[in-house]
């Protein structure tokens, strides 16, 4: 059960690191689609700040989404079949979004203005698939049957 808990903390905090900087290099280059300059100096700089800054409402927001759709997954796996992997990928793909709408549906705003876009939104859910990704290669690096106590 402990190891399971780390592979999960692992899997989140990966996803909130890259959904961090996808999102600020997609607000960035917003940004320099309204004709001001972004050198590397400033992408570098924002995107540290982000990383700082966004931390603890990602961490919450993944965490949240990955806490429903992990044990989804391996229910769905269980009931209908099919590789177990495939579950927690589109798991993780979907958890992020989902959650992101479900608070825009329930609290009227958007937590991540890079999510605005369909573009935003996907590369937002590639994220949350990297670290459902992490989440499987601990699993399956560490011992399959651990799975079951999430």
């Amino acid at each position: 059960m402990l190891k399971t808990a780390v592979f999960f903390v692992a899997a989140v905090i990966d996803a909130a690191i890259l959904t961090s900087i996808v999102s600020t290099q997609i607000v960035l280059h917003d940004i320099k689609g309204f004709g001001l300059e972004v050198s590397f100096d400033d992408r570098l700089d924002a995107t540290i700040h982000d990383l700082v800054g966004l931390a603890a409402p990602l961490l919450i927001i993944i965490g949240l989404g990955f806490l429903v759709a992990l044990p989804t997954a391996r229910y769905a796996s269980q009931r209908l079949g099919g590789r177990s992997t495939w579950w927690f990928l589109a798991a993780g793909f979907l958890s992020i979004p989902a959650t992101l709408l479900i608070i825009r549906f329930f609290m009227g705003l958007t937590v991540l203005a890079s999510a605005r876009t369909w573009t935003g939104m996907f590369l937002v859910a590639c994220c949350g698939m990297a670290g459902a990704s992490v989440f499987v290669y601990l699993r399956t690096r560490f011992g399959r049957s651990l799975i079951a106590d999430v």
